[in-house]
């Protein structure tokens, strides 16, 4: 039986509960709130996810519906990167993420965003409830398709090029084409592109003073794939500093520099690999720094990383 985890928040609690598909689980996030006329609120979404429970497969919501009450759900990864901007309005729906399947990583999180809009009255209350649904993201046959969706189709143990269904459409392209593989009538809603390379990412904020040097670390480790092809520096700032500069040097877990010389902002940002390198993890340290006497500086600092088989 599982074990519900209760976190108690300002107007907001946390539940894993049962899923109507026993191959997921679902963590429930629950929203009473009174909202005066013109208020805006925004409710953070932090989920503790076991380590092999990381695919986000639907998420489904209900609301009591209040007059011009505007809802929507953004979803960002660890880096503060937007993935999803989600509307909630509707007094029941669900939303079904298309694949290729992104990995719900720590610190990713969601903000549940609320506006009263209504003006003929002084407030209201706002009623809802939210299901993440996520199943188990490991690879149960290591053929790209997730535990969770071949349990629930009953293929586990079959060859991701079988034709289960005999619509001439393969589990692989059922799957990346977001159709039911055990359906003969269900289809790939679009003509599947099979991309297997994964792109991760890991950011940091830097804060910079005159002549200063400022050093920090961050971490990627990817999900399968091994193999290092690309990297990308991308640095987001509204200071217009004198010679400013973030450098990125790339290390594997090591501490061998996958690419021999350096990303650097502003300048070459981006660079695809020779050869892909083999790696477990990439180890990035930043060097920021700038010359302008009167700015504290502030960098947003973010590197991708793509991986491929």
């Amino acid at each position: 039986m599982k074990t519900k985890l209760l976190l108690a928040l300002p107007f907001l609690s946390f539940v894993a509960v049962a899923n109507t598909n026993p191959h997921l689980e679902t963590f429930n996030t629950q929203v009473s709130q009174t909202l005066y006329k013109g208020q805006r609120l925004n409710i953070p979404v932090n989920l503790s996810l076991p380590a092999d429970i990381r695919h986000l497969a639907t998420l489904g919501y209900d609301n009591n519906q209040p007059s011009s009450m505007d809802c929507k759900i953004s979803i960002y990864d660890s880096a503060s990167t937007l993935l999803h901007y989600l509307d909630c309005r509707a007094g029941i729906g669900e939303h079904t993420f298309a694949t290729p399947i992104s990995y719900w990583q720590d610190n990713y999180r969601a903000v549940i965003s609320l506006y009263n809009a209504d003006f003929s009255q002084s407030s209201q209350r706002f009623e809802g409830n939210f299901r993440f649904n996520f199943g188990e993201s490991s690879r149960i046959d290591n053929d790209h398709l997730p535990t969770w969706w071949k349990k629930t189709y009953n293929s586990v143990g079959l060859d991701a090029n079988t034709d289960y269904d005999g619509d001439n459409f393969s589990l692989i392209q059922e799957y990346f084409g977001n159709s039911k593989p055990n359906d003969i009538n269900s289809f790939p809603d679009h003509d599947p592109v099979i991309d297997f390379d994964e792109t991760h990412s890991a950011g940091t904020s830097m804060y910079v003073r005159f002549g200063q040097a400022v050093t920090d670390w961050i971490e990627i480790t990817p999900t399968y794939n091994k193999k290092v092809k690309s990297l990308e520096l991308v640095v987001e700032t509204n200071d217009n500093a004198r010679n400013q500069s973030v450098v990125a040097f790339v290390h594997d877990e090591n501490g061998n520099r996958v690419y021999p010389s350096y990303l650097k902002f502003p300048g070459r940002q981006s660079v695809a690999l020779e050869q892909p390198v083999d790696v477990e993890k990439l180890k990035i340290k930043l060097v920021a720094r700038h010359y302008s006497s009167n700015i504290y500086a502030h960098y947003k600092v973010k590197l991708n990383a793509t991986f491929t088989e």
